[in-house]
């Protein structure tokens, strides 16, 4: 009767002309409005389309704060149809709570979960997120003839019939890539294949894979123990069809108890956030008990310009066909130094725009030597006009910034980003990590488990250059991302100034402690390393310190571990 009762509410509510429709404020706003699934018509029966039901259910919502959108629990939610691709797609809600009751929504691959902007105080709890069909056909390498340039790929017979490969219209002629799987030391590695064609072979049942020409690894391939994930129409591998949850422009948010079991591109897009973002036990796995290798496409996390706080807790990530974690932001390059002391820049990245404020604190790089040329506050800035949208997407304008001192040395061609605008609040605790991870923001490690690649590294694109890193009381183990080194920390040239002194690094304040390291250990150009208490339990396994600056060294290593 309740649920009966409040369909009854909205639906009345949508009759109503939209300009005269107030925020539903049930007992004075203290006790959030419960919006139930089954008051606007969803079945969850694993069959029905449900996407213009919770299409209903959403649009109602969005009128109501705060509010809770309930879901059944232990029900499949087909959606085949969604109006503007996202199924959740929320803009400007405040106070909402999505509770997916821990039922699973299996949607169409050209459609997206949900979209968070301009959002705050919001919740997504409990539910998982699987595509229908998948994005992906997995298969076992058969046959390799690397003098014909082929790879002979069977697929599960109810794979026979599915088109495989081919670029989408975003991607015009770019090429594609599957992604090769073999077992490694600690756990499975993988290799991208960039694919120019895949054709019916000369059997049911098997596919034949032709890699761009660039592709030399043939004789490593083992038929049999060798796998490939094959994309299907719809898969892009540059800017990409959206990302199967978005967070962006939002201030606190919190999400519990997800899952990801298949992505078309990236899993989660997380920018340009304020407040606190919190990710609770949010897994991007292939689905348990599947067999499948595949999670997504493309990164598990991709974060980019937060000046939020992010945690990440007793979060699964195995599986991406990209990075685990990508956190960074966009850097912007000097154009001009202007005469009045103004600094003309440019997002080096022309999507994402992650905005200048007053107040923030520029730093600047000289991108030859990676060091630094100082920092100072920007006072004023002026936005230039926005270019042309790049494939639908905003892209990024001309930015003039005043600095309250200016930065001796500075130059047209200068790295620089905002320091408050590159996650500096940043914190994974307790996950479970099978991927590499690209991490060039100041970040915290804590008993982390993690198979790959950490790669701490200076870039002008995706910048900045990380400090303060710090990784205490984790497993590493070398796997997917680099087959022989675990940690890698690469702070480039430091090649010393005329007067014999060395500029600050832009890798700085890196701290490595209790740790247990099963593999290759780097770190190359770093300012102020502390390495403490860590063991090396890889025989034969390199440790390489080089060129670092004010290194405190207290770990015990065997002779064998050393270069």
């Amino acid at each position: 009767m309740i649920a009966g009762a409040l369909g009854i509410i909205f639906l009345g509510a949508l009759a109503i002309p939209s300009e005269a429709r107030p925020p539903l404020r049930p007992n004075g706003g203290e006790r959030p409005m419960i919006v139930d699934a089954r008051a606007f018509g969803v079945v969850g029966d694993g069959v029905a389309d449900d996407g213009p039901s919770i299409a209903r259910m959403v649009a109602a919502a969005q009128r109501a704060t705060p509010v809770t959108l309930r879901f059944p629990g232990r029900r499949t939610y087909r959606v085949a149809s969604a109006p503007n691709r996202y199924i959740f797609d929320l803009h400007g809600s405040n106070d909402l709570t999505l509770d997916g009751g821990g039922s699973t929504f299996e949607i169409a691959p050209n459609l997206r979960l949900i979209r968070l902007t301009d959002c705050s105080r919001v919740t997504v709890r409990r539910l998982k997120v699987d595509f229908r069909p998948l994005p992906f056909v997995d298969g076992i390498v058969e046959r390799v003839d690397g003098q014909a340039g082929r790879i002979m790929v069977r697929v599960p017979r109810e794979e026979w019939s599915r088109p495989i490969g081919g670029p989408t219209h975003e991607d015009g002629e770019q090429a594609y890539f599957g992604m090769l799987w073999g077992d490694g030391a600690y756990g499975s590695i993988s290799r991208h294949c960039w694919i120019d064609q895949i054709e019916a072979g000369s059997e049911p049942g098997e596919v034949v894979v032709r890699p761009t020409p660039e592709f030399r690894e043939y004789p490593g391939l083992i038929p049999g123990r060798w796998k490939i994930s094959l994309p299907v129409p719809g898969i892009a591998h540059r800017y990409g069809p959206g990302a199967c949850v978005v967070v962006r422009d939002c201030r606190d948010v919190r999400m519990r108890d997800l899952e990801v079991w298949s992505a078309p591109w990236m899993a989660f897009e997380v920018i340009t956030n304020d407040g606190a973002l919190v990710f609770d036990r949010v897994h991007v796995r292939p689905k348990p008990g599947t067999g499948r290798l595949m999670s997504s496409w493309r990164d598990g996390f991709h974060v980019k310009g937060n000046r939020a706080s992010l945690t990440w807790e007793g979060c699964i990530l195995e599986g991406m066909n990209d990075d685990a974690f990508n956190i960074s932001t966009h850097a912007s390059r000097v154009s001009e130094v202007l005469p009045d002391g103004s600094v003309a820049v440019d997002q080096r990245y022309p999507l994402g725009y992650v905005r200048w404020r007053p107040g923030d604190l520029l730093v600047a790089v000289d991108p030859d030597s990676r060091k630094l040329r100082g920092s100072s506050r920007v006072s004023v800035v002026e936005e230039g006009n926005a270019p042309a949208p790049i494939q639908g997407e905003p892209a990024a304008p001309g930015v003039t910034v005043r600095l309250a001192v200016p930065i001796t040395g500075m130059r047209a061609g200068d790295i620089v980003w905002s320091a408050e605008a590159a996650n500096p609040h940043t914190a994974l605790r307790r996950c479970r990590i099978r991927q590499s991870c690209r991490l060039q923001s100041p970040v915290t490690l804590e008993e982390c488990d993690v198979i790959g690649l950490l790669w701490f590294y200076a870039d002008p694109l995706e910048g900045p250059y990380p400090g303060p890193v710090t990784v205490r009381r984790c497993t590493l183990r070398r796997g997917r991302g680099n087959h022989e080194n675990v940690v890698v920390c690469s702070g480039g040239s430091t090649t010393g100034a005329p007067d014999g002194t060395a500029p600050p690094r832009a890798l700085h304040d890196f701290r490595f402690t209790e740790n247990r390291i099963y593999g290759g250990f780097i770190v190359e150009g770093v300012e102020r390393v502390t390495l403490r208490g860590n063991r090396f339990l890889e025989a034969g396994a390199s440790v390489t310190l080089h060129d670092n600056v004010d290194l405190i060294d207290r770990d015990q290593r065997p002779s064998s571990a050393r270069r």
